[in-house]
């Protein structure tokens, strides 16, 4: 089989000024990246600098034309340690050169780094020691998202990692799978290997969503730390935005959507009920809510789309689905705006205008018309139709 990388553009260095490290240390990062040579030697360092127990760091150049893989390859020639994979073929997207990286290292652990992010310091050494003391197959921590340039800082699904803990099994901890982020997290490698975890290849967004679920469905034992571990860098301003903020274009909605029932198949498929149940309440809480604050903005042709996807993935909802958390924000706006009443148009601000008659969305009574030209139901008045 052909490879889709030249194994001749694998660069190491042997010199002896930089630090040595035992070649028993056991973790390896694996750094992507695709045109984005103004960050990757901060992501690159920020792995280096984790200190003696990382042996590699893998750093794969999907096919860039911007100097990315010759800047990676001169800081290479100081630096025993990493390793850089130039593809000779764009991927399309982040799985498959995750895959690639994976597929050379040499270490017993596994973390993954996006060009653009930075490791936080220390953070191999916390999740390492997290793993090993609870002999586990996966250990995570806090990533933080960092405003550029205000640098203002959001922790990500805090209330995961709160407590040191360490799980037996994903299913004591449904809100696992509210955390898809495969990065802010340490992995044993034969554990991937063994169960044959890898990422969608090519053109697949929201990759992660679908690693994740293949992670959580194979049952690993798992140990959760407060540390910081990850700063997740959010450039609202960049020429080229990341795919999470690229939600403009049509593609976009469907490949998340596509993405989260992907994630729902392996679960279920893997006896996972409960964590199956928990990933369609993070669709309610995450997907639909974000997008759906943004749906007023955007024009017709996108709404018809975006409400013909969305009735795929809520079509599929069972009862116990909606009462897994019926107190949810997520759960009370699914059951509200669903199914969405005909030739209505949502105003993004929770009420829909040109509905007709006989569609209210809380008691599907027939409402009264307002001077307004918007109508509401007699028996909820403030609820517009």
């Amino acid at each position: 089989m052909r490879l889709s990388y030249d194994l001749r553009s694998v660069v190491m260095s042997r010199t002896p000024r930089a630090r040595r490290v035992s070649p028993r240390a056991p973790v390896g990062i694996v750094v992507i990246g695709y045109q984005d040579a103004a960050h990757v030697m901060d992501a690159v360092r920020s792995a280096l600098a984790q200190g003696t127990a990382v042996r590699e760091v893998v750093a794969v150049d999907d096919c860039s034309t911007d100097g990315s893989a010759e800047l990676l390859a001169g800081l290479a020639r100081t630096e025993p340690r990493l390793k850089v994979i130039r593809r000779t073929a764009n991927s399309g997207g982040c799985g498959t050169p995750r895959n690639t990286g994976l597929d050379a290292l040499t270490t017993p652990y596994v973390m993954f780094l996006d060009s653009d992010d930075v490791l936080a310091p220390g953070a191999v050494e916390v999740l390492l020691a997290a793993a090993t003391a609870g002999r586990a197959e996966v250990a995570g921590g806090l990533c933080v998202r960092r405003e550029m340039p205000s640098r203002r800082e959001v922790p990500w699904q805090p209330a995961l990692y709160a407590a040191r803990t360490v799980l037996d099994h994903p299913a004591r901890c449904p809100g696992l799978v509210h955390d898809a982020l495969c990065v802010n997290k340490l992995y044993r490698t034969d554990f991937l290997r063994e169960h044959a975890i890898r990422f969608p290849d090519g053109r697949f967004p929201y990759e992660d969503i679908v690693f994740g679920a293949r992670v959580l469905a194979a049952g690993p034992r798992i140990a959760l730390v407060p540390d910081r571990v990850y700063v997740w860098h959010v450039r609202r301003s960049a020429e080229r935005l990341s795919i999470s903020l690229a939600r403009g274009g049509h593609g976009n909605w469907r490949a998340r959507t596509h993405a989260c029932r992907t994630a729902y198949d392996i679960l279920v498929g893997a006896g996972q009920k409960e964590l199956a149940r928990a990933a369609r309440a993070r669709f309610l809480d995450h997907e639909l809510r974000l997008y759906l604050h943004e749906l007023g903005v955007r024009d017709a042709r996108y709404q018809h789309m975006w409400w013909s996807l969305a009735r795929e993935c809520l079509a599929g909802y069972e009862p116990a689905d909606w009462a897994h958390d019926p107190a949810a924000p997520g759960g009370l706006l699914g059951r509200s705006c669903w199914p969405r009443p005909s030739r209505a148009t949502w105003t993004g601000c929770g009420s829909w205008r040109g509905a007709r008659p006989g569609c209210c969305r809380r008691t599907r009574a027939t409402p009264t018309a307002r001077p307004s030209g918007r109508t509401t139901c007699p028996r909820c008045p403030s609820n517009p139709c």
